[in-house]
């Protein structure tokens, strides 16, 4: 089943994360160094508590917001493009890239940022893969309802809440800018695109809006918290720049606020 085969790909990111650091050169962060960047961000960063705030009316709009969307060719090439970004492979691929980059140029910063989109999708895949199975949400695909929960969550069909595309989408965004300090206008690129990866998931009656809410915000603190902790800042710790993002459901899906 999709959720054995899950977890075997689970591991085999946890055995590449930890090759990467050993043939970069670099120590794995602590779970406490991970967990410390967590509540960092969090505090420093009301937006994403006042999703847990704000998921009851998600959840309330979540029908209408698979019921608007309309298949059409635009749609179609759009969104099907879209979503390969929130692929499990493509994170992968990135972090063996610049691990294997940044060995062979002898580039820290690489092997770091390799280090970060690693050791953040290993993070995300675990949560989203926990909160899927423990909640056994049904998809929009099931039409038994947004309000359908059958856990534990074995099948597919009953593995919506959170969204692992979102998920990991915003995961891969967020390491990338992190690690890099990219300027807005291309962080900002990254985020759009994470964010379409996102809106594919309502286009193609995958998640409910408040799965794909959710499965972002869970990426976003991942990739945050990972590459703070890998990579070093050069504000300092208490640096908040660039540290907040708020998804806002709006009447064509969701709106994208980042600083």
């Amino acid at each position: 089943m999709r959720f054995w085969s899950g977890y075997r790909g689970a591991g085999r990111a946890i055995l590449l994360w930890a090759l990467y650091g050993s043939a970069a050169g670099q120590q794995l962060p602590s779970p406490g160094a991970v967990a410390d960047r967590i509540e960092q961000l969090w505090r420093g960063s009301p937006a994403l508590a006042a999703v847990a705030v704000v998921l009851p009316a998600l959840v309330a709009v979540d029908r209408p917001s698979v019921a608007m969307w309309k298949p059409s060719p635009l749609g179609d090439a759009l969104f099907g493009v879209a979503r390969l970004y929130g692929e499990r492979w493509v994170p992968v691929a990135i972090a063996v890239g610049l691990s294997v980059g940044g060995w062979i140029v002898e580039e820290e910063q690489l092997s770091r940022a390799g280090l970060a989109v690693g050791g953040a999708t290993v993070l995300t895949a675990a949560t989203v893969l926990g909160m899927k199975v423990a909640l056994g949400r049904a998809r929009p695909s099931v039409g038994a309802g947004s309000l359908v929960f059958r856990p534990p969550g074995w099948r597919d069909s009953y593995q919506s809440f959170p969204s692992g595309h979102a998920a990991l989408a915003f995961t891969l965004s967020t390491a990338l800018s992190q690690s890099f300090h990219l300027q807005p206008a291309v962080a900002g690129a990254l985020y759009t695109l994470a964010t379409l990866t996102a809106l594919s998931r309502l286009y193609h009656r995958a998640h409910w809006i408040s799965d794909v809410v959710v499965g972002a915000v869970v990426g976003y603190t991942m990739g945050w918290a990972v590459a703070r902790a890998v990579v070093p800042t050069e504000a300092g710790p208490q640096d908040r720049r660039g540290s907040w993002m708020l998804l806002v459901p709006t009447g064509l899906g969701v709106s994208l606020y980042w600083r």
